[in-house]
């Protein structure tokens, strides 16, 4: 087979050699089946490199504003995440389309293919297409219209493109919605099994004072609304396993909130608090619980899970779950094979669920052998890469 050249848009990635990235190994093995890749990013405010070449990888990265320390839109929690609280972010966001325009079009000559992540990615994409009628390949994680400027943007992007893929089938219906797409399908962001699986317990209990008796919950994320931790601290209420008990590991706006819970409802002796854990140990930390948690819901704004990675992180380590029903968590949990879905604000059938899985250690086992199979078939890195070649080859 002839060498595909992409040009991957994405509005981060690698910062330096050692940095992590969700997406870098997807990237590693695409360069590894004949893909030639570059990859066109933004410059963190810090001292990263204009042009590195990481595992095979060539990183372009561009500079948005002067002097690039007052740069606040990539990275440190996202482009999202600063837009929305930054005015600054907000004000230097046109420079930073046009300087990623730029760095594309001067790296676009010789691609067979554009590759973009994220709706701004694909607006840049779908502007160079127009120039050189090179195909558009979109990656979609989340879809937001709140308004009528939002869901007209979408809606010319997500058009303009020659193949969207999608996280979860969440973000395919809200894209269907309000575009009437060239083609599309489902390419779940993935992990590395090799670093998620099934390890002997390490010993993070005895810190903790949980003994190997005890049947232990573990649940993480950002204490925000979304994730609906105050449901699960609710549902402990109402667990009748005795020696059950849930450990929370996170940080977030409603942390005190959630504490102050804990105290109101007297369950000091059966949830413990955790700070936030480095991605590096969280294979350690699931491997320590019996049973994962994650009570996610549809918060005020309408804002969920599009899939739910910590999910599938639980799963790699051959761990039941028990998932609200909502966004893409139904895509990763298949309710009584490798785990339970719940309807979400419900603290009782969440309590019931939880005491039914310990009822049967057989059966916990069972599913935790269930999880780890479903997580090899549906979401192993190897099974995203080639699904993309099959998109690839369809268009070059």
């Amino acid at each position: 087979m002839p060498e595909i050249r992409v040009l991957q848009l994405v509005t981060s990635f690698l910062r330096f050699k050692g940095d992590d990235s969700f997406n870098h190994k997807y990237m590693q093995l695409l360069s590894e089946k004949n893909v030639s890749i570059d990859v066109v990013v933004p410059h963190d405010r810090d001292n990263s490199l204009g042009f590195e070449v990481i595992d095979n990888i060539r990183i372009h990265r561009f500079q948005y504003f002067f002097p690039k320390s007052l740069q606040r839109i990539a990275y440190h929690g996202g482009v999202a995440f600063n837009l929305a609280n930054s005015w600054v972010a907000r004000l230097q966001f046109p420079f930073f389309m046009l300087s990623f325009f730029a760095k594309a079009i001067l790296n676009t000559r010789g691609k067979d293919i554009l590759h973009a992540q994220w709706i701004p990615s694909g607006l840049v994409a779908v502007a160079i297409k127009k120039l050189t009628g090179k195909p558009v390949v979109l990656w979609i994680h989340r879809m937001v219209h709140s308004n009528f400027v939002t869901k007209a943007l979408n809606k010319f992007v997500l058009e303009n493109c020659d193949y969207v893929a999608f996280n979860s089938s969440y973000t395919m219906k809200k894209a269907q919605a309000i575009a009437n797409m060239n083609a599309f399908g489902i390419v779940a962001p993935s992990i590395d099994l090799n670093l998620f699986k099934q390890t002997p317990k390490p010993g993070i209990r005895r810190k903790l004072g949980i003994s190997s008796k005890q049947k232990m919950l573990f649940s993480a994320g950002r204490f925000v609304e979304k994730k609906g931790f105050p449901y699960l601290i609710e549902a402990m209420k109402h667990v009748k396993t005795r020696d059950a008990v849930c450990v929370i590991a996170g940080y977030g706006p409603e942390e005190e909130k959630l504490k102050q819970l804990v105290k109101e409802r007297g369950l000091e002796k059966k949830i413990t608090f955790v700070e936030r854990i480095p991605n590096a140990d969280v294979p350690l930390w699931l491997n320590e619980a019996d049973v994962v948690v994650i009570p996610s819901i549809v918060d005020s704004k309408g804002e969920t899970e599009t899939l739910g990675i910590f999910a599938i992180e639980a799963t790699a380590c051959a761990k039941p779950v028990i998932v609200s029903q909502v966004g893409g968590l139904v895509d990763v949990v298949k309710n009584g094979f490798n785990g339970f879905l719940v309807k979400q604000k419900s603290p009782i059938e969440l309590a019931e669920k939880i005491d039914f899985i310990f009822k049967s250690p057989a059966k916990l086992k069972k599913i935790g052998q269930n999880a780890r199979t479903r997580c090899e078939q549906n979401f192993s890195w190897h099974y995203a890469v080639k699904k993309t070649l099959k998109i690839y080859r369809s268009l070059s």
